[in-house]
């Protein structure tokens, strides 16, 4: 038994100790444009009338256009949210997401 959990704990002390991928904006962008745009902006001036939710811009300003901020709300609960990103994805979408600003 305490043999299994010393061996559990190394094994999640390799994870998380793993290198994490970068983020790729460009595969955030591509993941926003097929998830998201039916309730948000998520280019830059462009126009959606039917949508309820607030421009992708809008979001990174209020948090900065920080990544590591943005990608933690995406990660939360969202209201009406019809994907649930893996922590890779939502770390994508964030990357695109900042490069939304100035």
């Amino acid at each position: 038994m305490v043999r299994s959990f010393i061996i559990l704990l190394a094994l999640a002390a390799a994870v998380a100790a793993a290198p994490a991928r970068a983020a790729d904006a460009r595969r955030g962008e591509r993941l926003a444009q097929a998830h998201c745009a039916a309730c948000h902006i998520v280019a830059p001036h462009a126009r959606n009338e039917v949508a309820d939710a607030p421009p992708f811009e809008v979001i990174a300003r209020k948090y900065g256009f920080e990544a590591n901020a943005i990608r933690t709300v995406i990660l939360g609960p969202h209201r009406k949210m019809n994907f649930m990103p893996d922590p890779a994805e939502a770390g994508d979408i964030a990357a695109y997401m900042a490069t939304l600003g100035p």
